[in-house]
């Protein structure tokens, strides 16, 4: 990534306040001078100075970066399917320029040195910010705890068994006591691996049509349940990660209005889909948790507009077209999420009015990074420049084969969509711009 000079002319600038809430800086468009990574002037009818390119942004919108508090970037020995760079390029290609990585990789991340070749391995290759995630427990096995205080001290963000369940609540509660001294939290993948058993999609009549074993919305809502009287006992934080089911909206509601600290979040596929849209046996709708019952959808929607889901969250998780062709029983679960994720929630959540703009932002930008307990960055003089910028206007049709991803497991190939991520910088440096948007104006 190359960082140079720019002056951006002409985007209408949204960034967080004094207070914490997304709004508009001025009814009228904005310039911005970037230099050295940094924003450098925020104002109307700057000059272009010497050595500037010069972007005009008319008709455009100017976002913080966005945060993504879960997404699978495989690399190590899973780097056929994708590696640092290629995912974090897709991720640039979505507006992201943050993203947290699962510790699930193969070998997983429970252990200092797996911790930092993750961490020189994104200094080498990623084009956006990666944090990383360690895991909760060794092998990912639910049962001996990893070195927690000596993980996060060298780096790790968050704790987390992703892809699988911590099914003993006495490990959980020892790790919420170590999280508690870290000033850490868990992201719980949330279900009971007995209900789930070998289901393979939302129990529901269309399982029972495609002759299908089914995972019943009880698996998450136990787990939910479950973890909060824990969370209760034991003090600390707790994230409950790609929330799907109409109980668990509910329990996490209740949870907060007891005072307890919680947040979730939830994916764009899972606000998008069904079970009643997967077409037969395509295992590119096949994901964990599976799509669910048109009743859990409108909670979630519910839980987005009332607040008790703070934050939009991608779960990307590429697999090869290899991988994805086995019978669905047999296909791996996860979908791939960075690209389409903007564009999906935009028109479900504010084309709707289920909410405003701002509140779809404020999920996307600073409540992922204030649930990390991370400086909250502002386009403002002397903020680092880490923008996305948006074409709010543009209907596109969604092509996976262009995805910088070595992967294209998605169930939105295909999909018309508005809006689309035109340009995302990155310590001022471009690390997206979409081919069909023809910004640079010239080199001064």
């Amino acid at each position: 990534m190359e960082s140079k000079n720019l002056l951006l002319k002409n985007g209408i600038v949204y960034s967080a306040n004094e207070s914490g809430l997304i709004s508009k800086l001025s009814d009228k468009p904005l310039d911005l001078r970037i230099q050295d990574g940094l924003i450098a002037e925020v104002g109307q009818d700057l000059k272009p100075g010497r050595d500037e390119d010069l972007l005009d942004l008319q008709g455009l919108t100017v976002l913080p970066g966005f945060t993504d508090l879960h997404a699978h970037l495989r690399d190590f020995d899973q780097s056929d399917l994708d590696d640092f760079s290629t995912s974090t390029k897709a991720a640039a290609s979505g507006g992201f320029t943050t993203v947290v990585n699962m510790a699930n990789t193969i070998p997983p991340r429970d252990n200092l040195n797996s911790l930092m070749d993750t961490l020189e391995r994104i200094r080498k290759s990623a084009c956006v910010s990666v944090l990383p995630v360690a895991a909760v427990t060794k092998g990912l096995n639910g049962a001996e705890l990893t070195n927690m205080i000596e993980l996060a001290n060298a780096g790790a963000v968050a704790f987390s068994d992703d892809g699988k369940p911590i099914m003993n609540m006495a490990v959980l509660r020892r790790a919420l006591s170590y999280v508690l001294q870290a000033d850490s939290f868990i992201i719980s993948h949330s279900e009971d691996s007995h209900l789930s058993g070998g289901g393979c999609m939302n129990e529901s009549p269309a399982s029972l049509c495609f002759g299908l074993a089914g995972i019943p919305a009880a698996s998450e809502a136990v787990a939910v349940a479950r973890e909060i009287e824990v969370l209760r006992l034991a003090g600390g934080r707790l994230h409950f990660t790609h929330i799907s089911t109409a109980a668990a909206v509910a329990l996490i509601r209740n949870a907060k209005a007891d005072g307890l600290s919680v947040t979730a979040d939830v994916t764009p596929h899972h606000l998008a889909l069904r079970d009643e849209d997967m077409p037969p046996y395509d295992s590119n709708f096949k994901m964990n948790p599976p799509l669910r019952s048109n009743d859990d959808q409108q909670a979630l929607y519910a839980g987005v507009m009332d607040g008790t889901i703070d934050a939009i969250a991608t779960d990307h998780s590429p697999h090869t077209a290899y991988q994805k062709s086995k019978e669905f029983e047999h296909a791996p679960v996860g979908v791939m999420g960075f690209e389409t994720a903007f564009p999906l929630v935009y028109e479900i959540l504010v084309l709707t009015k289920r909410i405003s703009f701002e509140q779809l932002v404020a999920m996307m930008t600073i409540i992922p990074v204030k649930i990390l307990k991370r400086p909250v960055v502002t386009i403002a003089q002397g903020q680092i420049a880490n923008l996305t910028i948006v074409d709010l206007d543009k209907q596109w049709t969604f092509d996976v084969r262009r995805s910088p991803s070595k992967s294209q497991n998605t169930p939105f190939h295909g999909r018309k969509l508005i809006s689309k991520v035109a340009l995302t910088l990155y310590k001022g440096g471009i690390v997206f711009q979409d081919t069909d948007s023809k910004l640079l104006v010239s080199s001064i």
